[in-house]
């Protein structure tokens, strides 16, 4: 317990100066030669810019979120179609059977069309939703040619057997026609303002009450009773039954919609626009070398939407897909993403980017605000998010007919390999991160591996466990499944075999630490941080006085028990990593320990006759029996043979080990190698707190103080006690810690053993009073006393050093 020759003298920065409040220590400043594992991460680089479109060159927002009111010279006849004599006679607001009409035509409208993100062009691709959704599947045979056209308005024609005809006149007349067609009746509209954008919304007799759709609007505001200004307009009119029927009023004027159609922008296809050569839309027809397969129209979510993939129906049996029958919309917020569900549970918004770690057992919301745990965040890096449902033979992605259809990982990698926005961001930034977000049982390693064979080169990181968004935005994942990362790696013959890391995980180190500070120590402003990429890491020197980081499961140490309660437990902690019998001895006696021995001053253990050793308890004559320096405490138990509840008076906790007054000696295992480190008494607090048998000691017993039966720790103005009890008091322990002040020696006797400390030194006791730190020393003689006899002589003896 004393010190020895290779103990080095100076140690490192102090771990408490790197977590301390004052901040003078540095956080790895020093030059190291460091044993600690390599370890790798994510990489965090800065989300790459994607170029977006010029301002103007989308549609105006009241072209989308809203209908604007009608004219003036449009509103005498409007209201009389569709407001009846209430209208007329100037009530300001609707009757009672549009507002009810309206609430329920509303709620059916949110489980057809997902919210509008304010800049997919996809308005016509939202009407025929709604014709799929109230009439069912096609009436006519849709022309190959419609397949992928840059024209999409001309499917939802083709499929009620209709054509798109010019509005003559006011659009009352469309009105009074629906009307007149009875419930189930539409009209789908496109308008093109001049010099504006597109745009198409639809009219229903919903009820015998004719209502206006603006399927771009906000969920709850895409019902009206009054629509846009119509500029150019065109109208398909679609009866009950699901079939087309030409408009009442007769063609007239100088523009005939069908012999001359709009050719202006495409009508509402999804997602972004390229822009150059002034800011004109670039052409998406596709170049003579490419393939003569259907070019993407404008803006497409997907790059080839009438490629169709391998899935399986609801009943399991096979089936194919077109992409564009896929339900996928745009991930709602500021990042780059899709959602293969018919809602959005998801949004990128907020801290997105983050996700929190969870312990085993524990939700997101549960960790949410524990902000003082080791890396309590994660970095996600994600440039492209998805999110699909996983099941046990692939990913379920509904279709726009209501039905659901389950895709393999492959053919789920190809999906997403065509869809326009992620190929461009891996044009631009090869070393792309994809985030799958998934809730079930998904397979993200083959659906890694399929988009590499696609020639999709991104890193994909997803979920192992139940996934859940914070209202900040903050991802997680319950019960520390944590998240796991695909990486391209090399390509043998024609397979792909992703490298493999799992990250936002909590080791069993941090773990227990965690457990133990939020239990027992529930205020402390920091937890220790026991993985090897650690923020502040334990510092040892070697005897040539190299700096060492170590880890606290490297560390030679042996509880020891007591077994005075009726049941045993560790009481004791032993760092010397010599296995001598008399120390487990000791500790087992603490308990009942009473008495201490005294030395005078420059007396050595050898100086004490044995003989008077053996009678001291009987036989005293210089008074070297004087109590304990600690206090017993009172520890609530069970009886072990009544079951009954009782308190015993326990001894302290002891820290064994070798050291002196300016470090502490501990041994560290490597393989098969054993090294010798000194450290500093913060560091040893900071080492003590990871050691599970410590916190074992502590959860059983957490009042007793600390005895540290390390040599010379309260010795020349005592820097390893202060720097051990400063650390302590950091982490918010109030126990007392008591120190000696020269070498410690034990006696062994039959009737247990006896604690000195040599030349008079006794021991320090420091303790927290009022909120100050005070110390006092014990076990010393006073100037005033004799010395007596000191027997001076060669006796035997048990000692450490």
């Amino acid at each position: 317990m004393s010190a020895i020759d290779d103990l080095h003298n100076a140690v490192p920065d102090s771990w408490l100066g790197a977590v301390g409040p004052s901040g003078s220590g540095a956080r790895g400043g020093n030059t190291l030669t460091s044993w600690a594992p390599e370890t790798s991460a994510m990489g965090q680089e800065t989300e790459l810019a994607i170029p977006s479109a010029p301002a103007g060159a989308e549609p105006a927002a009241d072209h989308r979120a809203a209908l604007s009111p009608a004219s003036s010279a449009e509103l005498a006849p409007l209201l009389d179609a569709t407001a009846g004599n209430a209208a007329r006679a100037g009530a300001p607001e609707p009757p009672a059977g549009p507002a009810v009409a309206s609430i329920a035509l509303e709620r059916e409208l949110r489980a057809v069309l997902p919210p509008h993100d304010g800049t997919a062009r996809d308005c016509v691709i939202r009407l025929d939703a709604l014709r799929r959704h109230f009439h069912g599947s096609a009436l006519a045979t849709r022309d190959d040619i419609a397949v992928g056209s840059p024209r999409p308005e001309l499917e939802p024609a083709m499929a009620v057997g209709g054509v798109w005809r010019p509005v003559r006149g006011s659009i009352s007349s469309v009105v009074r026609q629906v009307r007149e067609l009875g419930p189930g009746a539409m009209a789908f509209v496109l308008t093109k303002p001049p010099g504006g954008e597109p745009h198409g919304i639809a009219l229903r007799n919903h009820g015998g009450i004719p209502l206006w759709l603006e399927t771009q609007a906000p969920p709850g505001s895409r019902v009206r009773t009054v629509p846009p200004p119509l500029v150019d307009a065109r109208v398909l009119v679609v009866a009950p039954t699901g079939r087309a029927v030409a408009p009442t009023a007769g063609p007239s004027g100088s523009v005939d919609g069908i012999l001359h159609p709009n050719t202006g922008s495409s009508y509402g296809w999804h997602f972004t626009r390229a822009f150059g050569n002034g800011g004109r839309a670039r052409s998406a027809a596709p170049a003579p070398s490419e393939p003569s397969a259907a070019p993407a129209p404008l803006g497409s979510i997907f790059s080839s939407p009438g490629q169709a993939v391998r899935a399986k129906g609801p009943d399991g049996r096979p089936i194919t897909v077109a992409l564009r029958d896929i339900v996928c919309q745009v991930l709602p917020g500021t990042g780059h993403g899709v959602a293969f569900t018919p809602d959005n549970s998801f949004r990128l918004t907020g801290r997105y980017h983050i996700a929190i770690k969870t312990l085993p057992g524990e939700t997101v919301h549960d960790a949410r605000g524990r902000t003082r745990r080791p890396k309590p965040q994660l970095r996600l890096g994600g440039d492209f998010h998805v999110h699909a449902e996983g099941t046990r033979g692939g990913f379920a992605v509904p279709l726009r007919n209501g039905t659901w259809a389950t895709l393999e990982p492959p053919e789920f990698a190809t999906v997403l390999s065509r869809i326009e926005r992620l190929r461009t961001l891996v044009h631009a930034k090869p070393d792309l991160n994809v985030v799958l977000l998934s809730s079930g049982d998904h397979d993200a390693k083959d659906t890694a591996r399929g988009l590499f064979k696609e020639g999709i080169n991104v890193s994909m990181l997803s979920n192992n466990g139940t996934v859940s968004q914070l209202p900040d935005g903050r991802f997680g994942v319950a019960d520390n499944r944590g998240w796991s990362t695909y990486k391209p790696s090399a390509r043998l013959w024609d397979w792909w075999k992703p490298q493999h890391h799992r990250l936002g995980v909590y080791s069993d180190g941090n773990i227990n630490n965690i457990t133990f500070f939020e239990r027992h120590l529930p205020t402390a402003p920091y937890i220790p941080d026991a993985d090897p990429d650690a923020e502040v890491p334990l510092r040892g020197r070697n005897k040539r006085g190299d700096v060492i980081d170590f880890f606290p499961h490297e560390v030679a140490r042996i509880g020891l028990t007591s077994t005075s309660t009726g049941r045993e437990r560790i009481n004791g902690l032993d760092l010397t990593a010599d296995h001598e019998e008399l120390v487990p001895d000791m500790a087992g006696n603490l308990d009942q320990m009473t008495h201490v021995v005294r030395t005078f001053p420059g007396e050595k253990a050898r100086a004490i006759r044995r003989t008077e050793l053996d009678k001291l308890r009987n036989h005293d004559p210089n008074r070297r029996l004087v109590e304990v320096p600690w206090q017993p405490v009172e520890l609530a138990t069970t009886d072990p043979r009544s079951g009954r509840p009782r308190n015993v008076r326990v001894g302290p906790n002891a820290i064994i080990a070798h050291g002196h007054s300016r470090a502490v000696r501990i041994t560290i295992e490597r393989g098969a190698n054993e090294r010798h480190l000194s450290i500093s008494g913060d560091t040893l607090v900071g080492l003590l707190v990871q050691l599970p048998e410590f916190q074992q000691m502590y959860a059983d017993n957490p009042h007793s103080p600390f005895l540290l039966l390390i040599c010379g720790t309260a010795e020349d103005g005592a820097p390893v006690l202060e720097g051990a009890v400063k650390a302590a008091r950091y982490l918010t322990f109030p126990n007392t810690f008591i120190g000696a002040g020269s070498d410690i020696v034990v006696y062994k006797q039959t009737s247990g053993p006896l604690l000195s400390v040599m030349d008079n030194a006794g021991f320090t006791i420091s303790s927290r009073i009022h909120g100050h730190e005070v110390k006092k020393t014990h076990a010393r003689y006073r100037e005033s006393e004799s010395a007596g006899d000191t027997g001076l002589g060669e006796h035997q003896y048990r000692g450490y050093r």
